[in-house]
């Protein structure tokens, strides 16, 4: 996995998780917790934040929470412009911490830039104002692009959110961004179906096949409340750390938060507990386990990242998979069938003893392969007796 570089801050793979904190300077946004509007409000909230243990603060001046849930009002970009500019202004009197713009508009994104932010957040993934990708190119600045085919919202299941980061990391390489300096956002929220969120939480380890930084931002968004039944945002922080602390467990290395001390604290844990991926490293080569690899897909998005030829990828994509599927009743012939089948093509079923014997009339067995060596026996094995050709259905099922 690349490592992005924000500055001298580094995020990815082999450093801590990174904290974001939310700075709103906009009445309109959905947690009013986070909201500061005047130059002094807002150089004592900066402090407060960098106090608390962030790593970047993260600004933002227009509100992107759906107006259907939180009957939000849209910003004119001369009111953003506006409140941005005055928002890093007053930042940079009390602090050089570093500063990312949640904006969609590059006149915006300029303005913030010019006036000493570091970074920008696109919730629109270089999907909203074609030239904000410019922008980001010339002032050489990192970007945070989330997940949107066409809007914030609109990419639901892990393979539109996948595809989406693709194409709007290919328009970063169109656009001369240094692809070093790229972190990708699964979209959580935004108004998709609560149980969209729910689920690419569940896969967010996927994302890994594109080789960025992962960053997450959960922080009391409203599938929290309809998990918890809590309309208000203002009581969903324990739900917040709890869908923080799974994304970290699942590869987030950035989360963007409201609550800065409890969400490091949630994250210090998550991360201690989500230390699985093997790896090493030499003075010139570096080894890491890739154990998020959970379909055939997967491997495919992989080899697509690393530049290997389309045919390369068809001919290769299910070998990068591999199962280990527990059969339950299986009579005895069928587990010793089952087994020649498997070491046939490469793989293996370890079955109990006595099997062999046939003391034993049925039993439990793991078949261990992979995904193009179960489908190799599927049909084999529809032909067979002792019950393998529902045992087939079973595998085609799963697969």
């Amino acid at each position: 996995m690349e490592v992005a570089s924000l500055g001298s801050l580094k995020i990815g793979e082999g450093f801590p998780v990174r904290i974001f904190a939310v700075l709103n300077v906009g009445p309109e946004s959905f947690y009013k917790g986070s909201i500061r509007t005047s130059p002094k409000e807002i150089k004592d909230y900066a402090v407060k934040l960098i106090e608390e243990g962030a790593d970047y603060i993260d600004i933002g001046a227009a509100s992107t929470a759906p107006p259907e849930i939180y009957g939000t009002r849209p910003v004119s970009q001369e009111e953003e412009l506006r409140r941005v500019v005055e928002a890093v202004k007053a930042v940079r009197e009390v602090t050089d911490f570093p500063i990312s713009i949640d904006t969609q508009r590059a006149k915006v994104a300029e303005a913030a830039l010019s006036n000493g932010a570091n970074a920008i957040n696109d919730v629109s993934g270089f999907k909203s104002d074609p030239l904000l990708p410019k922008i980001a190119a010339e002032y050489d600045a990192p970007v945070i692009l989330m997940a949107a085919k066409k809007k914030p919202g609109d990419a639901q299941t892990i393979d539109e959110v996948r595809e989406s980061l693709k194409n709007s990391i290919q328009i970063s390489k169109e656009a001369g961004i240094d692809q070093k300096k790229i972190i990708i956002d699964p979209g959580i929220g935004f108004g998709k179906p609560f149980e969209s969120d729910l689920a690419l939480i569940r896969d967010l380890t996927r994302l890994k096949t594109l080789l960025k930084p992962i960053m997450v931002a959960v922080s009391r968004k409203y599938f929290i409340g309809r998990v918890l039944g809590l309309k208000n945002p203002e009581d969903r922080l324990n739900g917040s750390l709890a869908a923080t602390a799974i994304a970290v467990f699942n590869g987030a290395n950035a989360i963007r938060t409201h609550d800065v001390k409890q969400t490091r604290e949630a994250v210090k844990v998550a991360e201690a507990i989500a230390k699985t991926n093997k790896n090493s490293e030499t003075s010139n080569y570096k080894a890491l386990e890739l154990n998020f690899i959970k379909e055939p897909k997967d491997g495919e998005e992989i080899m697509d990242s690393l530049n290997v030829s389309k045919q390369g990828i068809q001919l290769m994509k299910e070998k990068t998979v591999n199962h280990n599927i527990l059969l339950s009743g299986i009579t005895a012939p069928a587990a010793l069938s089952l087994k020649q089948h498997m070491l046939s093509v490469g793989g293996d079923v370890a079955i109990p003893k006595g099997v062999i014997d046939f003391e034993v009339k049925r039993c439990n067995v793991l078949l261990m392969g992979t995904t193009k060596q179960i489908k190799r026996i599927i049909p084999k094995i529809k032909k067979n007796y002792f019950g393998l050709p529902e045992i087939a259905e079973l595998l085609l099922n799963l697969l």
